[in-house]
């Protein structure tokens, strides 16, 4: 099977997407299936690369100030030789121009829009309402297809009218192997004022859906016992930038460590040398992170979002639905050892089943669908 990715953005570029597209295309060649990656062309890419094997296809693309326009973009994918594409996101490019001439190329075709970053943090915006309520799944219909990254995504895009039966939730995964080794330690314990606290870690950005302020928050009842690192870039024009939450670090007394973007080996250190996870996002399409926190054996204490919920169930964590239980689980873990290992031996028990090697299978799974009943249709 020959397999087009279509991802608004790749390797080198960092990302949520990206790394799902990188993941994603690298556990499909282990399984013998041909992928090809097509995507935007970074500075200093060139229009055809071999990365780690995959075949990258990079179009060159025009700005208006923050909207980008793909050059030669429907050419390309006329000319391609695929049997089946896999398309990426929503109110992006790689998607939005594709929708038009969805149903006029015509492939077998399925969909993942990493659920509705805009809907969520925009809702009353009539724009979005319009959108997602009704553009999108007049749109989606062209796909066979939905293939979801959780479960709510799967069941919301079902009420705003895609056919049930063609809505499948895959989730995402990630390489086990990157944390069965021992990268070189970075020593966080020694960072700490006081050698004996715990250490609670945060990896992302400091985006506005990431509301790294609500982790200080939980902390400050048991900030004598527990420290905080947080491992991302800054966002500087996020209400919950660095500087925001440093200050409110300080008003609140919790002791807070920012050390940036770090080169994913000593990322993969950080989750070794902590003792639990802590996402306070009010949104989140997946939430890779918490399966990399599994997989190093650190339980979580997470909102209700993205697939926190899921991954709870497995046993790998805990999951609130507002500030109170958030502080009240948060507690919990800090003051309870017993509960910690509880979790932590759950946690790696079950991110067994999330390695890319197996959840692959899902996606495998629904392209065999979608080929099946676009020559059912045909025939």
């Amino acid at each position: 099977m020959k397999v087009l990715l279509v991802n608004h953005r790749f390797y080198p570029a960092e990302g949520g997407t990206e790394r799902w597209t990188m993941g994603l295309a690298q556990a499909l060649r282990r399984k013998g299936t041909n992928v090809t990656v097509l995507t935007q062309q970074e500075p200093g890419t060139p229009d055809r690369e071999v990365v780690e094997g995959i075949e990258v296809l990079r179009i060159p693309m025009r700005h208006f100030g923050k909207f980008r326009l793909p050059q030669e973009y429907w050419r390309t994918l006329r000319h391609l030789d695929y049997d089946l594409l896999h398309m990426s996101g929503n109110r992006i490019w790689c998607a939005d121009f594709y929708f038009p001439v969805a149903e006029i190329l015509g492939p077998p075709q399925v969909i993942t829009p990493h659920d509705f970053y805009q809907w969520a943090m925009q809702p009353d915006s009539r724009v979005n309402q319009f959108y997602f309520q009704r553009y999108l799944p007049s749109r989606l219909r062209a796909f066979d297809r939905y293939l979801a990254i959780n479960e709510r995504e799967r069941q919301r895009i079902v009420s705003w009218g895609y056919p049930a039966e063609r809505a499948v939730t895959v989730g995402e995964g990630i390489s086990l192997a990157e944390f069965a080794g021992k990268p070189p330690p970075l020593h966080l314990q020694e960072r700490l004022r006081n050698h004996d606290r715990l250490l609670a870690l945060y990896v992302g950005g400091l985006w506005e859906n990431k509301r790294v302020d609500r982790l200080v928050r939980a902390l400050a009842p048991v900030r004598d016992s527990v420290s905080l690192v947080v491992i991302g870039r800054d966002v500087p024009d996020s209400r919950y930038n660095q500087a925001a939450v440093a200050r409110l670090a300080e008003e609140l007394g919790v002791e807070v460590h920012f050390l940036g973007s770090l080169e994913r080996e000593k990322v993969v250190a950080a989750y070794q040398e902590a003792d639990l996870f802590l996402l306070g996002s009010e949104y989140e399409g997946f939430g890779i992170a918490l399966v990399e926190a599994m997989a190093a054996g650190l339980p979580f204490v997470s909102y209700a979002v993205g697939a926190a919920p899921e991954l709870s169930r497995l046993g790998g964590g805990l999951v609130a639905n507002d500030e109170k239980g958030f502080v009240d689980h948060v507690r919990s873990l800090v003051t309870d050892e017993g509960r910690r290992s509880t979790l932590r031996a759950a946690a790696v028990a079950a991110a067994r089943s999330l390695d890319w090697d197996k959840v692959v299978e899902r996606y495998l799974s629904a392209y065999q669908q979608a080929l099946t009943s676009r020559r059912s249709s045909s025939g």
